[in-house]
Protein backbone atom coordinates (compact mmCIF):
# COMPACT_ATOMS: atom_id res chain seq x y z
CA UNK A 1 0.00 0.00 0.00
CA UNK A 2 1.30 3.09 -0.96
CA UNK A 3 2.00 6.05 1.69
CA UNK A 4 -1.22 8.19 0.79
CA UNK A 5 -3.25 4.93 1.13
CA UNK A 6 -1.77 4.66 4.24
CA UNK A 7 -2.87 8.19 5.76
CA UNK A 8 -5.89 7.69 4.38
CA UNK A 9 -6.40 4.47 6.02
CA UNK A 10 -5.53 6.01 9.57
CA UNK A 11 -7.74 8.75 8.60
CA UNK A 12 -10.85 7.17 8.18
CA UNK A 13 -10.33 4.47 11.20
CA UNK A 14 -10.11 7.96 13.35
CA UNK A 15 -13.25 9.35 11.81
CA UNK A 16 -14.84 6.20 12.75
CA UNK A 17 -13.45 6.15 15.93
CA UNK A 18 -14.24 9.58 17.01
CA UNK A 19 -18.17 9.45 15.07
CA UNK A 20 -18.33 6.33 17.55
CA UNK A 21 -17.46 8.29 20.43
CA UNK A 22 -19.15 11.38 19.91
CA UNK A 23 -22.82 10.14 19.12
CA UNK A 24 -23.59 9.03 22.56
CA UNK A 25 -21.96 12.69 24.14
CA UNK A 26 -24.13 14.76 21.44
CA UNK A 27 -27.10 12.62 22.72
CA UNK A 28 -26.14 13.26 26.37
CA UNK A 29 -25.45 16.83 25.65
CA UNK A 30 -28.63 17.74 23.85
CA UNK A 31 -30.79 15.91 26.95
CA UNK A 32 -29.36 18.21 29.65
CA UNK A 33 -29.03 21.13 27.27
CA UNK A 34 -26.06 21.62 26.48
CA UNK A 35 -24.14 23.36 23.95
CA UNK A 36 -22.50 20.48 21.08
CA UNK A 37 -19.29 22.78 21.29
CA UNK A 38 -18.63 21.55 24.78
CA UNK A 39 -18.50 17.92 23.74
CA UNK A 40 -14.84 17.72 24.85
CA UNK A 41 -15.15 18.72 27.88
CA UNK A 42 -17.87 15.59 28.06
CA UNK A 43 -15.46 13.48 26.61
CA UNK A 44 -12.84 14.58 29.01
CA UNK A 45 -15.51 13.79 31.52
CA UNK A 46 -15.87 10.39 30.41
CA UNK A 47 -12.41 9.31 30.51
CA UNK A 48 -12.09 10.66 34.29
CA UNK A 49 -14.70 7.87 35.03
CA UNK A 50 -11.80 5.09 34.17
CA UNK A 51 -9.22 4.62 35.89
CA UNK A 52 -6.16 5.97 33.27
CA UNK A 53 -3.71 3.73 35.21
CA UNK A 54 -4.86 0.61 33.95
CA UNK A 55 -5.86 1.82 29.99
CA UNK A 56 -6.09 -0.98 27.40
CA UNK A 57 -4.23 -0.43 24.50
CA UNK A 58 -6.87 0.27 22.20
CA UNK A 59 -8.45 3.27 24.69
CA UNK A 60 -4.69 4.80 24.69
CA UNK A 61 -4.75 5.02 21.28
CA UNK A 62 -7.84 6.50 21.30
CA UNK A 63 -6.98 8.93 23.80
CA UNK A 64 -3.51 9.87 21.93
CA UNK A 65 -5.80 10.43 18.74
CA UNK A 66 -7.54 12.44 20.90
CA UNK A 67 -5.04 14.51 22.10
CA UNK A 68 -5.30 13.39 25.61
CA UNK A 69 -2.12 13.58 27.76
CA UNK A 70 -1.82 14.48 30.86
CA UNK A 71 -3.60 12.12 33.43
CA UNK A 72 -7.15 13.02 34.71
CA UNK A 73 -8.96 12.48 38.06
CA UNK A 74 -12.20 12.73 39.47
CA UNK A 75 -13.94 12.62 42.75
CA UNK A 76 -16.62 9.65 42.50
CA UNK A 77 -17.81 9.83 46.17
CA UNK A 78 -20.77 11.73 45.36
CA UNK A 79 -22.71 11.04 41.87
CA UNK A 80 -23.39 14.99 41.45
CA UNK A 81 -19.99 15.94 42.23
CA UNK A 82 -18.04 18.69 40.06
CA UNK A 83 -15.39 17.44 38.30
CA UNK A 84 -12.36 18.83 38.03
CA UNK A 85 -9.47 18.84 35.11
CA UNK A 86 -5.91 20.56 35.04
CA UNK A 87 -6.71 21.58 31.91
CA UNK A 88 -10.10 23.33 32.00
CA UNK A 89 -12.44 24.91 34.66
CA UNK A 90 -14.68 23.36 36.91
CA UNK A 91 -18.22 22.82 35.88
CA UNK A 92 -21.27 23.98 37.96
CA UNK A 93 -23.95 21.20 38.94
CA UNK A 94 -27.76 21.63 39.08
CA UNK A 95 -29.33 21.23 42.27
CA UNK A 96 -30.83 18.03 43.09
CA UNK A 97 -33.57 19.23 45.52
CA UNK A 98 -35.87 21.63 43.55
CA UNK A 99 -36.03 25.06 45.16
CA UNK A 100 -39.42 25.54 46.87
CA UNK A 101 -41.30 28.83 46.39
CA UNK A 102 -42.50 29.89 50.12
CA UNK A 103 -44.46 32.62 48.58
CA UNK A 104 -46.77 30.09 46.25
CA UNK A 105 -49.14 27.95 48.42
CA UNK A 106 -49.45 25.06 45.70
CA UNK A 107 -45.75 24.73 46.32
CA UNK A 108 -43.79 25.39 42.96
CA UNK A 109 -40.84 25.63 42.55
CA UNK A 110 -38.66 29.09 41.15
CA UNK A 111 -34.75 28.15 40.22
CA UNK A 112 -33.78 31.64 41.48
CA UNK A 113 -35.71 33.57 45.01
CA UNK A 114 -33.69 36.56 45.81
CA UNK A 115 -33.00 36.23 49.84
CA UNK A 116 -33.53 38.50 52.34
CA UNK A 117 -31.22 41.26 52.98
CA UNK A 118 -28.35 40.64 55.57
CA UNK A 119 -28.03 43.76 57.94
CA UNK A 120 -24.45 44.44 58.86
CA UNK A 121 -23.54 46.58 61.58
CA UNK A 122 -25.29 48.45 64.25
CA UNK A 123 -28.76 49.52 63.28
CA UNK A 124 -29.71 53.44 64.20
CA UNK A 125 -31.21 53.67 67.52
CA UNK A 126 -34.68 55.35 67.82
CA UNK A 127 -33.66 59.05 69.71
CA UNK A 128 -36.70 59.08 72.20
CA UNK A 129 -36.02 62.06 73.81
CA UNK A 130 -35.09 64.57 70.96
CA UNK A 131 -34.13 67.22 73.36
CA UNK A 132 -31.93 65.15 75.91
CA UNK A 133 -28.76 66.55 76.99
CA UNK A 134 -25.90 65.33 74.03
CA UNK A 135 -23.43 65.20 76.90
CA UNK A 136 -19.93 65.46 76.78
CA UNK A 137 -17.18 62.65 76.23
CA UNK A 138 -14.80 62.85 78.39
CA UNK A 139 -12.42 59.34 77.51
CA UNK A 140 -14.57 56.50 79.39
CA UNK A 141 -17.05 58.82 80.86
CA UNK A 142 -20.02 60.89 79.90
CA UNK A 143 -20.59 64.29 81.63
CA UNK A 144 -24.58 65.87 81.40
CA UNK A 145 -24.02 69.59 82.35
CA UNK A 146 -26.70 72.57 82.91
CA UNK A 147 -26.66 75.82 83.88
CA UNK A 148 -29.87 77.83 84.84
CA UNK A 149 -30.55 81.84 85.55
CA UNK A 150 -33.82 83.06 86.61
CA UNK A 151 -35.19 86.36 88.10
CA UNK A 152 -38.03 86.58 90.20
CA UNK A 153 -40.24 88.48 92.65
CA UNK A 154 -41.63 87.10 96.31
CA UNK A 155 -44.34 88.51 98.60
CA UNK A 156 -41.50 87.97 101.50
CA UNK A 157 -38.25 87.33 99.93
CA UNK A 158 -36.63 86.30 103.52
CA UNK A 159 -39.20 83.35 104.19
CA UNK A 160 -39.82 85.09 107.54
CA UNK A 161 -42.40 86.59 110.05
CA UNK A 162 -42.90 90.06 109.07
CA UNK A 163 -40.73 89.37 106.06
CA UNK A 164 -41.09 91.98 103.22
CA UNK A 165 -41.37 91.50 99.43
CA UNK A 166 -38.81 91.69 96.77
CA UNK A 167 -36.89 90.65 93.53
CA UNK A 168 -34.41 88.04 93.37
CA UNK A 169 -32.22 86.38 91.20
CA UNK A 170 -31.49 82.50 91.30
CA UNK A 171 -28.55 80.85 89.62
CA UNK A 172 -28.28 77.04 89.25
CA UNK A 173 -25.81 74.64 88.07
CA UNK A 174 -25.83 70.79 87.28
CA UNK A 175 -23.20 68.39 86.14
CA UNK A 176 -23.57 64.21 86.08
CA UNK A 177 -20.67 62.00 85.30
CA UNK A 178 -20.88 58.47 84.98
CA UNK A 179 -18.77 55.83 83.67
CA UNK A 180 -19.06 53.93 80.33
CA UNK A 181 -17.58 50.88 81.28
CA UNK A 182 -18.50 47.18 80.40
CA UNK A 183 -18.76 46.20 84.16
CA UNK A 184 -18.35 47.76 87.34
CA UNK A 185 -19.95 51.68 87.28
CA UNK A 186 -18.37 55.03 88.81
CA UNK A 187 -21.24 57.97 89.00
CA UNK A 188 -21.02 61.49 90.22
CA UNK A 189 -23.61 64.16 90.54
CA UNK A 190 -22.83 67.50 91.64
CA UNK A 191 -25.99 69.87 92.31
CA UNK A 192 -25.78 73.61 93.64
CA UNK A 193 -28.00 76.66 93.54
CA UNK A 194 -27.20 80.85 94.84
CA UNK A 195 -29.97 82.60 95.54
CA UNK A 196 -29.41 86.39 96.59
CA UNK A 197 -32.05 89.11 97.06
CA UNK A 198 -31.88 92.35 94.75
CA UNK A 199 -32.00 94.49 98.07
CA UNK A 200 -30.71 92.69 100.99
CA UNK A 201 -27.34 90.84 101.13
CA UNK A 202 -27.75 89.81 104.28
CA UNK A 203 -30.15 86.54 103.31
CA UNK A 204 -28.42 85.13 100.23
CA UNK A 205 -29.73 81.22 100.35
CA UNK A 206 -26.20 79.29 99.01
CA UNK A 207 -26.49 75.27 98.23
CA UNK A 208 -24.37 72.51 97.02
CA UNK A 209 -24.93 69.00 96.96
CA UNK A 210 -22.05 66.58 95.60
CA UNK A 211 -22.86 62.95 95.47
CA UNK A 212 -20.46 59.96 93.81
CA UNK A 213 -20.42 56.40 94.20
CA UNK A 214 -18.99 53.49 93.04
CA UNK A 215 -19.84 49.91 92.35
CA UNK A 216 -18.08 46.99 92.07
CA UNK A 217 -19.74 44.08 90.60
CA UNK A 218 -18.26 40.82 92.47
CA UNK A 219 -18.87 37.24 91.37
CA UNK A 220 -22.22 35.35 92.31
CA UNK A 221 -24.61 38.57 91.84
CA UNK A 222 -22.45 40.35 95.02
CA UNK A 223 -22.45 43.83 94.75
CA UNK A 224 -19.96 46.36 96.42
CA UNK A 225 -20.71 49.62 96.34
CA UNK A 226 -19.04 52.65 98.17
CA UNK A 227 -20.74 56.11 98.61
CA UNK A 228 -19.57 59.74 99.35
CA UNK A 229 -21.27 62.95 99.62
CA UNK A 230 -21.35 66.45 100.69
CA UNK A 231 -23.93 69.34 100.89
CA UNK A 232 -23.58 72.95 102.09
CA UNK A 233 -26.88 74.61 102.31
CA UNK A 234 -28.07 77.23 105.17
CA UNK A 235 -30.75 76.94 107.94
CA UNK A 236 -34.18 78.91 107.40
CA UNK A 237 -35.94 80.42 109.48
CA UNK A 238 -38.32 78.11 109.94
CA UNK A 239 -35.62 75.54 111.47
CA UNK A 240 -36.26 74.96 115.49
CA UNK A 241 -33.02 74.50 116.03
CA UNK A 242 -31.79 77.85 114.92
CA UNK A 243 -30.86 80.49 117.37
CA UNK A 244 -33.56 82.80 119.05
CA UNK A 245 -33.18 86.42 117.56
CA UNK A 246 -31.28 85.33 114.55
CA UNK A 247 -31.23 87.87 111.63
CA UNK A 248 -29.76 85.63 108.88
CA UNK A 249 -29.70 82.11 107.94
CA UNK A 250 -26.16 80.17 109.08
CA UNK A 251 -24.09 77.68 107.22
CA UNK A 252 -24.26 74.30 107.63
CA UNK A 253 -22.38 71.72 106.21
CA UNK A 254 -23.11 67.77 106.07
CA UNK A 255 -20.64 65.03 104.75
CA UNK A 256 -20.09 61.21 105.02
CA UNK A 257 -19.75 58.58 103.34
CA UNK A 258 -20.67 54.55 103.43
CA UNK A 259 -20.20 51.05 102.64
CA UNK A 260 -22.85 48.64 100.93
CA UNK A 261 -22.87 44.70 100.02
CA UNK A 262 -25.66 43.53 98.04
CA UNK A 263 -26.85 40.39 96.81
CA UNK A 264 -30.01 40.95 94.69
CA UNK A 265 -29.75 37.93 91.69
CA UNK A 266 -31.74 35.14 94.04
CA UNK A 267 -35.12 34.91 96.05
CA UNK A 268 -33.45 35.53 99.49
CA UNK A 269 -32.00 38.94 98.95
CA UNK A 270 -29.47 40.30 101.61
CA UNK A 271 -28.07 43.86 102.28
CA UNK A 272 -25.55 45.08 104.82
CA UNK A 273 -24.51 49.03 105.16
CA UNK A 274 -22.21 50.73 106.64
CA UNK A 275 -22.20 54.61 107.24
CA UNK A 276 -20.66 57.49 108.22
CA UNK A 277 -22.34 61.10 108.49
CA UNK A 278 -20.88 64.38 110.24
CA UNK A 279 -23.04 67.07 110.95
CA UNK A 280 -21.35 70.97 111.25
CA UNK A 281 -22.79 74.20 112.20
CA UNK A 282 -21.22 77.74 111.53
CA UNK A 283 -21.95 80.84 114.51
CA UNK A 284 -25.36 82.31 113.89
CA UNK A 285 -25.46 86.35 113.52
CA UNK A 286 -27.40 87.72 116.28
CA UNK A 287 -27.00 91.04 115.09
CA UNK A 288 -25.02 93.98 116.47
CA UNK A 289 -21.80 92.51 116.32
CA UNK A 290 -23.32 89.54 119.02
CA UNK A 291 -23.21 85.61 117.16
CA UNK A 292 -24.03 82.15 118.94
CA UNK A 293 -21.42 79.60 118.82
CA UNK A 294 -22.74 76.46 117.57
CA UNK A 295 -20.05 74.32 118.07
CA UNK A 296 -21.95 71.95 120.59
CA UNK A 297 -24.29 70.77 117.73
CA UNK A 298 -21.40 69.51 115.82
CA UNK A 299 -22.06 65.74 115.99
CA UNK A 300 -20.64 62.08 114.16
CA UNK A 301 -23.73 59.50 113.62
CA UNK A 302 -22.36 55.64 113.04
CA UNK A 303 -25.20 53.65 111.38
CA UNK A 304 -25.13 49.90 110.58
CA UNK A 305 -28.07 48.59 108.45
CA UNK A 306 -28.73 44.98 107.83
CA UNK A 307 -32.16 44.16 105.44
CA UNK A 308 -33.48 41.09 104.01
CA UNK A 309 -36.12 40.51 101.40
CA UNK A 310 -37.56 37.55 99.83
CA UNK A 311 -38.69 37.67 95.70
CA UNK A 312 -42.24 36.34 95.61
CA UNK A 313 -42.26 37.10 92.32
CA UNK A 314 -39.92 39.72 89.80
CA UNK A 315 -42.94 42.57 90.72
CA UNK A 316 -43.14 41.76 94.54
CA UNK A 317 -40.59 41.79 97.69
CA UNK A 318 -41.36 41.90 100.86
CA UNK A 319 -38.59 42.94 103.25
CA UNK A 320 -37.80 43.58 106.61
CA UNK A 321 -34.93 46.23 107.59
CA UNK A 322 -33.15 46.72 111.51
CA UNK A 323 -30.44 49.69 112.03
CA UNK A 324 -28.25 50.55 115.17
CA UNK A 325 -26.72 53.88 115.09
CA UNK A 326 -24.66 55.62 117.36
CA UNK A 327 -24.94 59.62 117.47
CA UNK A 328 -21.89 60.97 119.41
CA UNK A 329 -21.53 64.96 119.70
CA UNK A 330 -17.76 66.41 119.37
CA UNK A 331 -18.82 68.01 123.38
CA UNK A 332 -19.55 66.27 126.24
CA UNK A 333 -22.29 69.02 127.22
CA UNK A 334 -23.89 71.31 125.21
CA UNK A 335 -24.83 74.78 126.24
CA UNK A 336 -27.68 73.90 128.43
CA UNK A 337 -25.64 71.57 130.25
CA UNK A 338 -27.23 68.44 128.49
CA UNK A 339 -25.20 65.26 127.36
CA UNK A 340 -27.01 64.31 123.86
CA UNK A 341 -25.33 61.21 123.23
CA UNK A 342 -27.32 58.80 122.35
CA UNK A 343 -27.90 55.22 120.92
CA UNK A 344 -30.88 54.46 118.05
CA UNK A 345 -32.60 51.29 117.22
CA UNK A 346 -35.11 51.35 114.37
CA UNK A 347 -36.71 47.93 112.44
CA UNK A 348 -39.38 48.67 109.90
CA UNK A 349 -41.28 46.34 107.04
CA UNK A 350 -42.45 47.41 104.14
CA UNK A 351 -42.59 45.76 100.03
CA UNK A 352 -40.65 47.04 96.62
CA UNK A 353 -42.82 47.39 93.88
CA UNK A 354 -41.68 46.40 90.49
CA UNK A 355 -43.91 47.07 87.48
CA UNK A 356 -41.45 48.55 85.04
CA UNK A 357 -42.45 52.18 84.34
CA UNK A 358 -45.94 51.78 85.18
CA UNK A 359 -45.23 51.27 88.84
CA UNK A 360 -41.89 50.94 90.73
CA UNK A 361 -40.60 52.10 93.95
CA UNK A 362 -40.87 50.90 97.94
CA UNK A 363 -42.78 51.57 101.25
CA UNK A 364 -42.24 50.58 104.49
CA UNK A 365 -43.58 51.38 108.00
CA UNK A 366 -41.52 51.09 111.42
CA UNK A 367 -40.63 52.16 114.31
CA UNK A 368 -37.71 54.26 115.94
CA UNK A 369 -36.10 54.51 118.98
CA UNK A 370 -33.16 57.03 120.54
CA UNK A 371 -31.80 56.76 123.98
CA UNK A 372 -30.36 59.34 125.14
CA UNK A 373 -26.84 59.55 127.88
CA UNK A 374 -28.20 62.14 129.61
CA UNK A 375 -31.05 60.63 132.57
CA UNK A 376 -32.52 64.46 132.33
CA UNK A 377 -33.91 63.59 128.37
CA UNK A 378 -36.48 61.41 127.59
CA UNK A 379 -36.38 58.47 125.15
CA UNK A 380 -37.28 59.71 121.75
CA UNK A 381 -39.90 57.39 120.24
CA UNK A 382 -42.15 57.00 117.12
CA UNK A 383 -43.81 55.02 114.30
CA UNK A 384 -42.37 55.94 110.98
CA UNK A 385 -43.16 55.61 107.63
CA UNK A 386 -40.52 55.72 104.68
CA UNK A 387 -41.10 55.12 100.90
CA UNK A 388 -40.72 56.29 97.03
CA UNK A 389 -43.04 55.38 94.47
CA UNK A 390 -43.47 56.37 90.89
CA UNK A 391 -46.41 55.94 88.94
CA UNK A 392 -47.36 56.69 85.46
CA UNK A 393 -51.06 56.16 85.04
CA UNK A 394 -50.78 57.22 80.75
CA UNK A 395 -47.92 57.88 78.37
CA UNK A 396 -46.11 61.21 79.01
CA UNK A 397 -47.11 61.05 82.72
CA UNK A 398 -45.26 60.21 85.28
CA UNK A 399 -46.39 60.88 88.93
CA UNK A 400 -43.96 60.64 92.53
CA UNK A 401 -44.55 60.36 95.79
CA UNK A 402 -42.38 60.24 98.45
CA UNK A 403 -42.63 59.65 102.34
CA UNK A 404 -40.09 60.06 104.56
CA UNK A 405 -39.47 60.17 108.61
CA UNK A 406 -36.32 61.25 110.60
CA UNK A 407 -35.45 62.50 114.55
CA UNK A 408 -34.83 65.84 114.90
CA UNK A 409 -32.22 67.31 118.20
CA UNK A 410 -33.01 69.89 120.06
CA UNK A 411 -31.26 73.06 121.89
CA UNK A 412 -33.66 73.57 124.31
CA UNK A 413 -32.80 72.70 127.74
CA UNK A 414 -33.66 69.07 128.47
CA UNK A 415 -36.13 68.68 125.70
CA UNK A 416 -35.15 65.70 123.93
CA UNK A 417 -35.89 66.64 120.34
CA UNK A 418 -38.68 66.37 117.98
CA UNK A 419 -40.25 63.91 114.91
CA UNK A 420 -40.33 65.08 111.51
CA UNK A 421 -42.51 63.73 109.46
CA UNK A 422 -42.15 64.48 104.92
CA UNK A 423 -44.74 64.41 102.12
CA UNK A 424 -44.02 65.34 98.76
CA UNK A 425 -46.08 64.68 95.86
CA UNK A 426 -44.66 65.20 92.23
CA UNK A 427 -46.28 65.17 88.58
CA UNK A 428 -44.81 65.69 85.82
CA UNK A 429 -46.73 66.27 81.87
CA UNK A 430 -45.05 65.82 78.73
CA UNK A 431 -47.37 67.82 76.56
CA UNK A 432 -45.23 67.92 73.32
CA UNK A 433 -41.69 67.00 72.73
CA UNK A 434 -40.68 70.45 73.61
CA UNK A 435 -43.10 71.82 76.14
CA UNK A 436 -44.00 70.07 79.94
CA UNK A 437 -45.68 70.92 82.60
CA UNK A 438 -44.93 70.20 86.44
CA UNK A 439 -47.07 70.41 89.49
CA UNK A 440 -45.50 69.81 93.20
CA UNK A 441 -47.00 69.60 96.50
CA UNK A 442 -44.67 69.39 99.72
CA UNK A 443 -45.89 68.99 103.30
CA UNK A 444 -43.87 68.71 106.99
CA UNK A 445 -44.86 68.20 110.37
CA UNK A 446 -42.54 68.39 113.11
CA UNK A 447 -43.96 66.88 116.65
CA UNK A 448 -42.47 69.19 119.19
CA UNK A 449 -44.40 71.79 121.35
CA UNK A 450 -44.92 74.18 119.19
CA UNK A 451 -46.18 71.76 116.50
CA UNK A 452 -44.76 73.25 113.26
CA UNK A 453 -46.50 72.62 109.93
CA UNK A 454 -44.96 73.50 106.66
CA UNK A 455 -46.79 73.31 103.47
CA UNK A 456 -45.67 74.36 99.47
CA UNK A 457 -47.36 73.92 96.57
CA UNK A 458 -46.42 75.09 93.27
CA UNK A 459 -46.72 74.91 89.21
CA UNK A 460 -44.14 75.09 86.63
CA UNK A 461 -43.26 74.79 82.80
CA UNK A 462 -40.70 73.77 80.13
CA UNK A 463 -40.25 74.64 76.89
CA UNK A 464 -37.13 73.83 74.60
CA UNK A 465 -36.01 76.30 71.75
CA UNK A 466 -33.67 73.50 71.07
CA UNK A 467 -31.83 70.62 72.63
CA UNK A 468 -29.43 73.37 73.91
CA UNK A 469 -31.30 76.06 75.96
CA UNK A 470 -35.19 76.02 77.02
CA UNK A 471 -37.32 78.37 78.76
CA UNK A 472 -38.71 77.54 82.02
CA UNK A 473 -41.38 79.35 84.61
CA UNK A 474 -42.52 78.17 88.02
CA UNK A 475 -45.05 79.84 90.41
CA UNK A 476 -45.37 78.51 94.44
CA UNK A 477 -47.05 79.10 97.41
CA UNK A 478 -45.70 78.48 101.08
CA UNK A 479 -47.30 78.72 104.08
CA UNK A 480 -45.50 78.11 107.77
CA UNK A 481 -47.93 77.61 110.77
CA UNK A 482 -46.66 77.06 114.38
CA UNK A 483 -47.91 77.71 117.92
CA UNK A 484 -44.60 80.11 118.65
CA UNK A 485 -45.92 83.56 118.57
CA UNK A 486 -44.83 86.11 115.93
CA UNK A 487 -43.60 83.39 113.75
CA UNK A 488 -46.02 82.17 111.21
CA UNK A 489 -45.86 83.62 107.65
CA UNK A 490 -46.80 82.74 104.22
CA UNK A 491 -44.64 83.65 100.75
CA UNK A 492 -45.79 83.68 97.23
CA UNK A 493 -43.13 83.71 94.38
CA UNK A 494 -42.60 83.29 90.62
CA UNK A 495 -39.68 83.60 88.28
CA UNK A 496 -38.57 83.10 84.97
CA UNK A 497 -35.44 81.60 83.47
CA UNK A 498 -33.35 80.41 80.71
CA UNK A 499 -31.75 76.35 80.97
CA UNK A 500 -29.13 75.45 79.07
CA UNK A 501 -27.35 72.36 78.72
CA UNK A 502 -25.09 70.13 76.90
Amino acid sequence: MSKTGKHLNKLFVGSLLMTTMLTPVYSQTVENNQDPVFSETVLQTDARRRNVDNLSTADARRNQLLGITEPITVDTTDEQATITNTQQRAQPVSAATPVTNPDDPDGSTLSNIAADPVQTGTPPTQDTDPFEPTGIRLGTYDMNISLEQAIGYSSNVSEQAGGEGGAFSETSVSADITSNWSRHEWQTNVNGSYRRPFDDDEINQPQLRIDTALRLDLIDGYTLTTRGFYNISTQGFTSSTLAPGAVDNPVQENWGGGVELQRTDHKLQLTLQGDIDRDEFQPTDLGGGISQNEGDRNNNEYRLTARVGYEISPAITPFVEGAYAIRDYDQEADRNGNDRDSDIFELRGGVEVDLGEKLNGEIAIGYVNESFDDPLLQTLDAFTVNGQLNWSPQRDTQIGFTLGTTTNNSITANENGSIIYNGRLDVLRQVTDRFSVNAFADAQVETNDDNNTTLQIGVGSEYWVNRFMAITSEIDYQRFQTDAPNSSFDATSGQIGVRLQR
